[in-house]
């Protein structure tokens, strides 16, 4: 553990420290501005109170961190076990799809490769001495590995030579030979690490972590369990792919691994001839390496192979006859012609298989066709083209063309965007930037539409949304949109920030937008009569910066959460069999309950459109718990409850230490230039006293200014009860709170006021009616709301007073908001840390799987938000007066953020992507079951839970792109190299003769030796 600032219990401290500064602080300024003592005396103590018991169980929950060394080293050991289980299973199902073994492996023959491209024989043999010369089949390279005393080679070869298929075999027979504990060999494709920005354990740890998300669990303080297997000698890594790197990096590369290997770290290593002796060249050799060159293949080889994997016939009932026997024939007599020499490559060899073998309806006679296929690339591009429709030959006519269209649009992003591997949550990626931005909004929009359907079923959704005005609730959606976009982009974590600079960063956006949309929403809207959140607006603009700000505190939660702008797939809390089964408990109950309710609701029974509001919110978090239940986690291990316990109060504790300071610092600067704003409006009136105005009579006596009139007037009252000041609604305007499900002594009354006056002390405006059939006579309520039925002139008059006056009308409100910013930031902060872990994508199925499971757990954490942010906003409606109207704002809290959590995640995102690119005709509907099928027939591949191209050249072929290949001729010398006759040159006399390594070499008949 590190001490001083960086210590666990330091950075814990701090925060209940700044948790605690600021509610004492808060608790003043209610105090000292709040007119209803009681209600600010209660609102501190149940937020002092809720921080507290939060920072003691989290405390006590969490205990000093310290974990011991033995317990540290067997969970290595188990997370190594796991790795090994989830590599094997991943690329034993990869050599059976591609059929490695049916009937019998491609043996490709192998040889030392020129002693200058490898280190000292004493560093790599020791104290044995190396053999001038040493040949043998692909799996002696595995043998020869393990005989090296320092366990690192090099494995060169051309494009489609077989060092893919080498680096698999090897990985299974290492597997094979793995005794439980010891290191485990992994795939690292060497295309997406740049050496001059990243070491190599740094990003051998990254890949770990984005490859096999459990490994992305911190192990200390300071490691995560990826790291700490590759400290601890327990992951061999298998670079694969040299030459994918970034041309100036090649001898930086080399350095690089040189720099950081130990004996605690073998390696094995793949790449073309021609990069690695460009990088040892301007560079270094590897440290204690060995290195060895796959040769082509031999016609004898490929053509045995290619008779033994055909179909065979009996036409005499002699020897049998494939399709392959005529054309092998004269290629065996003519091995100068292109297809001879194509068919070297155990990669061709591969798609000459799929594409005339196995029953497939094409001759292999038209391979010998030199007028069509003049050269060896001709024949390469001929095979690469006819791949993907031999492929999906038996899917219909229709469907190879298709096919193909689909697959060209993966592999030209993949080419964009210089990697091999495409994950479905990364499909994102195929988005216009302005859909990818704004769609993670409209997506919350429209899950929160269906999931209002029983309320408007119910006939009560103009009560619920409190206006019917259609323009402002559409300029509400367009601005809550809009907000969505503006936090996604500026206030979610993209992994470059540490945790202090991104607090930073959304504390200092959150006031600056809120700033600005104050500023709006005081200069358009008319806030002298103080503000009150849910008040009546002076127009569709006010709604849509207040729906632009609504939507922004949505994000910000999440970003505090810790939830990422380009989303990971998770898995759910639970594996072992008491979790799921207490999911699947929870979430029948809740799923019955709310179903009840709800049908009581649309029977007429219940009227209250809230209740079904919070029956639909019930049902839908319980069928999503109760489906996740019946899913397993996601994780190799169960959590245990008390880890579980721990992982929410910390989530919590934090949270809202976040939040709050965010909340409160954004509030209060929003409340400063808003209340700034409304001074500025208060000073510029004219004088009305003793005039009258539109049927409205103004005077002032004693300092006290008032406005009356005996024009009939109608509307709603709200009596808050406990003798707090009524709220007075216009006619044309349904009051929100009359709806929430309240205690009985808060009520509605519809009145007509046969007298109207409204009355100022120091521009405090309160409005005094006399409503018929209401006991009492006269009643005294806010004015805010009422403020549309003066004329403009009468409003500057009757609300000039001092600073003061307008910055205790104006500004508790947005303190009072602060503060519940804070307690639901932490409320949403503990459920997405309870419910969101790391995605098993080491034992997951596949990419189906996972995505699978990260749905279930996106529905899951969805509802578990909603439902917690409804558990606190209740008791916040059960608050005896009227405190700035937050009854509004809370009650209008959980269904939108259970709907955010939803479109934020790596689901909701694949979603969008989804709807998109079939939409625009690229990608089917039924994205992954082509995916799947693709990947089945051997298009693609797995890993992890991604796809790839089965090879490189496959993907820049379907991406339109003309492949750059680099090699050189046999026989002969070559560029002023003097070979031997006889002796094929090596990679170093290939690439040394020819202008230090940079030029092109292009052998008989056009053909390149690296193919």
């Amino acid at each position: 553990m590190r001490g001083g600032w960086q210590g666990v219990r330091v950075r814990r401290r701090l925060g209940l420290a700044v948790c605690g500064v600021t509610l004492v602080a808060l608790a003043g300024v209610l105090r000292l501005w709040w007119r209803d003592a009681a209600t600010a005396g209660v609102l501190v103590s149940a937020i002092g109170a809720f921080v507290s018991v939060l920072a003691l169980v989290g405390d006590f929950l969490r205990g000093d961190g310290e974990v011991s060394a033995r317990s540290a080293r067997e969970r290595g050991r188990a997370a190594a076990d796991a790795l090994a289980d989830a590599v094997r299973d991943q690329w034993s199902a990869e050599a059976r799809l591609r059929r490695l073994s049916d009937p019998a492996p491609l043996e490709v023959r192998w040889t030392v490769a020129d002693r200058r491209l490898a280190d000292h024989p004493r560093n790599v043999r020791r104290a044995r001495p190396l053999p001038a010369q040493r040949a043998g089949r692909l799996d002696d390279v595995i043998a020869e590995f393990a005989a090296l005393p320092g366990r690192r080679m090099v494995v060169l070869g051309g494009p489609g030579s077989g060092k893919s298929v080498l680096a698999m075999r090897f990985v299974l027979a290492r597997l094979a030979e793995r005794a439980p504990g010891g290191p485990v060999p992994v795939i690292f494709p060497m295309a997406g690490w740049d050496p001059w920005t990243t070491g190599l354990r740094d990003w051998l740890a990254g890949r770990l972590a984005l490859d096999y998300r459990p490994l992305a669990a911190p192990a200390d303080e300071r490691r995560t369990l990826g790291r700490a297997l590759l400290d601890a000698g327990l992951v061999l890594p298998v670079l694969d792919g040299f030459d994918e790197l970034a041309r100036p990096a090649w001898a930086e590369a080399v350095r690089r691994v040189n720099a950081e290997l130990d004996d605690e770290l073998p390696l094995l290593l793949t790449g073309r001839g021609e990069a690695w002796a460009a990088a040892v060249a301007e560079g270094d050799v590897l440290t204690g390496a060995d290195v060895v060159e796959l040769l082509p293949l031999s016609p004898a080889q490929a053509g045995a192979h290619l008779e033994r994997t055909a179909r065979p016939r009996y036409p005499d009932g002699g020897r049998p006859v494939t399709v392959w026997t005529p054309v092998l024939r004269v290629l065996a007599e003519r091995p100068e012609l292109p297809a001879a020499l194509a068919l070297t490559s155990p990669l061709m060899v591969a798609l000459a298989r799929a594409v005339y073998g196995d029953g497939g309806s094409r001759d292999p006679v038209e391979l010998l066709d030199e007028e069509r296929l003049p050269t060896v690339e001709a024949v390469e591009e001929h095979l690469l083209e006819a791949f993907v429709p031999a492929a999906f030959v038996d899917a219909g006519p229709e469907a190879a063309p298709v096919a193909v269209r689909r697959l060209t649009v993966l592999a030209r992003t993949l080419q964009e965007r210089g990697r091999g591997r495409l994950g479905w949550w990364e499909l994102e990626a195929l988005l216009p930037p302005a859909v990818g931005v704004f769609a993670p909004g409209l997506v919350m929009l429209v899950v929160l539409s269906a999931l209002l359907v029983p309320v408007v079923l119910a006939r009560a959704a103009a009560e619920l949304a409190g206006a019917e005005d259609v323009v402002s609730v559409l300029a509400t959606l367009a601005g809550q949109t809009l907000g969505f976009a503006v936090g996604t982009v500026f206030l979610l974590p993209s992994g470059r920030l540490r945790p202090g600079a991104l607090l930073v960063r959304q504390t200092v956006v959150t006031t600056g937008a809120s700033v600005l949309l104050w500023i709006g929403v005081a200069w358009t809207d008319d806030l002298r009569f103080g503000f009150r959140f849910g008040a009546v607006s002076d127009g569709w603009v006010p709604d849509l910066l207040g729906g632009c700000l609504f939507s922004l505190l949505f994000t910000l939660f999440f970003g505090i959460a810790g939830l990422p702008r380009r989303p990971v797939p998770s898995g759910l809390p639970w594996t072992g069999r008491a979790g799921r089964a207490a999911a699947r408990i929870g979430g029948a109950v809740l799923l019955v309950g709310g179903t009840g309710v709800l049908g009581a609701v649309l029977l007429g029974r219940v009227a209250n459109p809230w209740t079904a509001l919070l029956a639909t919110t019930g049902a839908a978090a319980g069928g999503a718990l109760l489906a996740s239940g019946t899913r397993r986690g996601g994780q190799a291990r169960p959590p245990g409850a008390g880890r579980l316990a721990r992982r929410f109060a910390s989530g919590v504790v934090r949270g809202t230490a976040a939040a709050l300071l965010v909340g409160v610092v954004a509030c209060t600067a929003a409340g400063v230039a808003a209340t700034g704003v409304t001074v500025l409006r208060t000073r510029s009136a004219e004088d009305l006293a003793g005039r009258a105005v539109e049927g409205w009579r103004f005077t002032e006596r004693h300092g006290v200014r008032s406005a009356v009139t005996s024009r009939p007037m109608r509307g709603t009252l709200l009596f808050p009860g406990d003798g707090a000041r009524a709220v007075a609604y216009p006619q044309d305007a349904r009051p929100p709170d009359c709806s929430l499900p309240l205690v009985r002594e808060r009520r509605c009354v519809r009145f007509v006021s046969r007298r109207t006056e409204f009355e100022s002390r120091d521009g405090a405006v309160v409005v005094r009616l006399a409503p018929a059939g209401i006991a009492g006579g006269e009643t005294v309520a806010y004015a805010a709301n009422l403020r549309s039925v003066l004329p403009e002139r009468g409003r500057g008059w009757l609300t000039r007073g001092s600073v003061a006056g307008v910055v205790a009308r104006c500004l508790p409100p947005f303190l009072a908001a602060g503060v519940l910013i804070g307690v639901v930031g932490g409320c949403v902060c503990g459920v997405y840390r309870l419910l969101s872990a790391p995605s098993d994508l080491m034992r997951a199925a596949g990419p189906g799987a996972s995505l699978r499971t990260d749905r279930a757990a996106s529905l899951t954490r969805g509802g578990g938000v909603a439902l917690l942010v409804a558990a606190v906003c209740v008791p916040v409606v059960l608050l005896p007066g009227d405190w700035g109207g937050l009854v509004h704002l809370g009650t209008q809290l959980w269904l939108p953020l259970g709907t955010a959590a939803l479109a934020l995640s790596a689901w909701g995102r694949f979603v969008v992507a989804r709807v998109w690119l079939a939409g625009t005709g690229r990608l089917p509907w039924r994205l992954m079951r082509f995916l799947e099928d693709a990947h089945r027939r051997g298009v693609l591949r797995r890993s992890g839970a991604s796809f790839e191209f089965r090879h490189l050249r496959l993907q820049t072929h379907l991406a339109g792109r003309g492949w750059e290949g680099t090699g050189a001729g046999s026989g002969g010398g070559m560029g002023g190299v003097r070979v031997p006759a006889g002796r094929r040159p090596s990679v170093w006399e290939r690439v040394r003769g020819q202008d230090g390594g940079r030029g092109r070499v292009v052998a008989r008949g056009g053909r390149r030796q690296d193919d």
